[in-house]
């Protein structure tokens, strides 16, 4: 989710520069000062927003609408800041507003796609909100394709794994170094019984990204799949050291306590 606040942060200084843009326009001075507000208060939002600070974010942006209600992200970011708040209704209905105001709008698409994932219900509409989102040239709009194949993919994968494969690599086919998508790659080809290749792509992972306790866990996994016990040995007792009140080291634990 971080990643998807992220462009929004980008997305407010492109309103920015519309902004300056609109100044030199000759409209009305109310317009202007109106306009300006409204790109304030959308930024104020954002900077909430990456702060964990949703219900600020809410309020921010909700102003930031009804001094400008054409913003579309302005819709999708508050959307985000009420899903966080646990309102998902209001969440749903922002980012519906979002996409409506902007079809196009590659951010809007996603964070409604991601949104809708939460919902087995709603996995086929999120798949063709995502595939919305990728079809839209580069040309009229700067998206992170490894990113929305990447969510695309984790959005399919608990249901249907060749799928879900299919966008990960789609992913690393935009961007091979796309830490996202290495993982999942990883987590992917060893759930479906290759190992070698699982253990391949996480090494990519771990050249290009923090250790963290799901990439430790998964090594550790791999190599007992492998027999490879003295590596997975490793990956335990780093997983053990580095992340000790960790979900993944309580499974670690359990394990071992069951080997006796």
């Amino acid at each position: 989710m971080n990643r998807l606040i992220k462009s929004l942060v980008l997305m407010s200084s492109l309103l920015l520069l519309a902004a300056c843009v609109t100044e030199t326009t000759g409209r009305r001075q109310a317009n202007e000062n109106s306009e300006e507000a409204a790109i304030l208060n959308y930024q104020l939002g954002v900077n909430y927003l990456n702060n964990g600070d949703w219900q600020r974010a809410r309020v921010k942006l909700e102003k930031s609408i009804d001094q400008d209600s054409d913003n579309a992200l302005a819709y999708t970011a508050l959307g985000l800041a009420y899903q966080n708040l646990g309102d998902k209704d209001a969440a749903e209905r922002n980012y519906r507003s979002g996409v409506a105001l902007q079809p196009k709008n590659p951010q809007a698409l996603e964070l409604l796609a991601v949104f809708l994932c939460g919902d087995p219900d709603s996995n086929a509409e999120a798949l063709k909100l995502f595939d919305r989102a990728l079809a839209v040239p580069l040309s009229e709009s700067d998206s992170n394709k490894a990113g929305i194949y990447t969510n695309a993919g984790v959005c399919i994968k608990m249901t249907d794994l060749p799928k879900a494969e299919k966008y990960f690599r789609a992913a690393l086919s935009s961007d091979p170094q796309y830490a996202g998508a290495l993982i999942q790659m990883a987590d992917v080809t060893f759930k479906r019984e290759n190992p070698l290749q699982a253990r391949a792509f996480l090494q990519r992972y771990l050249t290009v990204a923090p250790v963290s306790p799901e990439a430790l866990w998964l090594g550790y996994e791999i190599e007992q799949n492998l027999g490879d016990f003295r590596a997975a040995d490793q990956y335990g007792l780093q997983l053990r050291k580095d992340f000790p009140e960790s979900i993944e080291t309580g499974l670690l634990l359990e394990q071992l306590r069951d080997a006796g």
